[in-house]
């Protein structure tokens, strides 16, 4: 075994969890022809978005559980198996109901996929730039989804959203076949009752809720910015794809949002300005019209808390600890990306307006204040 496995199990990690990503932005894509061919309103494909997460909120903690007895790599296995099995009976769905049912298999496996990459990095990458490694993982969240844009987006346009969901199962087996490369982590000295009671229930929770709210508006974005630019004109291969100009600046610069954080401006520093470009680039969508620079702008806001924000309850949590720490800071994830989706989608069609959610988006960067605010503190006085 290598214990600090180099640069091919990173790009394994990277690629895993895009496949991952790429499952939960089909359904995004696929929604112009679900409300059509299905009669869904915006809320229940909000809903549907948000349900390939649902199953983080309960089952992250037991995963990490798991994944722990029986090891990661058999894990992932499993969860790549389910994944597609959900994938599959979303494709054939006759209803919202059987695609609810098919979105939350998938999402089992789906969550199981995205909460273990994060801790196998922390698990092989631990220390000063820790950040940097992160934020290379982070890239495949918006690859994954940009790919998504651009490669599912005319096929909807031509085949609607039974051949999109079908053709988003070909990447997992690929995905299945990785799990072989991710290499091995440091062998861990036994840690005694190490869990959220020694790390700290107020590190935890602050953690868990800070990493939720920010992923919240990362699915608000994804959802409804496509339908946003619908409604400036242009067809919806077109809004999808001016739409992955917001997810490709986040790809390109996030690993260097990782680097400025490790040797630069400083983790903390890292998140609070994401914060602020984020919030500002979301009201500045409606009154620019969707202008390029915008989009990007978003982006680049997006890229900077994440890596940080990560590195830090990994350097923050004993390394026995990880497993079960990590299934609490991605069930808080999970929350946030399916409640705020679903939010959104209200408030869409409770006021009539499509750039309510986008102003939600920016409502979810003042939230967050507060709530980093509070993982910071709790981080600082478990040290002291």
């Amino acid at each position: 075994m290598n214990p600090r496995p180099p640069l091919r199990p990173l790009f394994a990690l990277l690629l895993i969890r895009g496949i991952a990503s790429f499952q939960l932005q089909a359904a995004a894509v696929a929604a112009p022809s679900l409300i059509g061919d299905l009669g869904l309103s915006f809320a229940q494909v909000g809903l549907a978005m948000g349900a390939f997460l649902l199953p983080g909120i309960f089952l992250t903690v037991p995963a990490g559980l798991m994944a722990r007895r029986f090891g990661d790599r058999p894990m992932l296995r499993g969860a790549f198996v389910l994944l597609a099995a959900g994938i599959t009976l979303s494709a054939m769905a006759d209803g919202f109901a059987m695609l609810l049912a098919g979105r939350l298999l998938a999402g089992v496996g789906g969550v199981t996929v995205l909460m273990l990459v994060i801790k196998m990095t922390a698990d092989r990458y631990a220390g000063p730039l820790l950040s940097t490694a992160t934020s290379t993982v982070i890239v495949s969240w918006p690859l994954g989804t940009a790919l998504a844009l651009v490669l599912l987006g005319p096929v909807e346009a031509e085949q609607g959203w039974r051949v999109v969901l079908g053709l988003s199962a070909l990447p997992v087996v690929l995905g299945f076949a990785l799990t072989w490369a991710v290499g091995y982590a440091a062998p861990v000295a036994a840690a005694g009752h190490a869990g959220p009671a020694r790390v700290g229930v107020g590190f935890v929770a602050g953690a868990a809720l800070s990493w939720g709210i920010y992923n919240g508006s990362i699915v608000v974005m994804a959802t409804f910015l496509p339908a946003y630019l619908v409604t400036l004109g242009g067809d919806a291969a077109a809004a999808a794809a001016r739409t992955s100009l917001v997810t490709w600046s986040f790809a390109v610069v996030v690993p260097f949002c990782g680097w400025l954080a490790d040797r630069v401006i400083g983790r903390t520093q890292a998140v609070a300005l994401g914060m602020v470009l984020t919030a500002a680039a979301f009201l500045a969508i409606a009154p620019t019209g969707g202008a390029v620079w915008v989009l990007v702008l978003l982006g680049i806001g997006l890229a900077l808390p994440p890596g940080a924000m990560t590195a830090q309850v990994g350097d923050g949590t004993p390394a026995a600890a990880r497993a079960l720490v990590f299934g609490w800071y991605a069930a808080g994830s999970y929350t946030g990306m399916t409640s705020a989706p679903w939010i959104a989608g209200l408030l869409r069609d409770g006021t009539g307006d499509a750039n309510a959610p986008l102003l939600w988006g920016a409502g979810l960067m003042v939230l967050l204040v507060p709530m980093y605010a509070w993982f910071r503190w709790s981080a600082r006085v478990r040290v002291e």
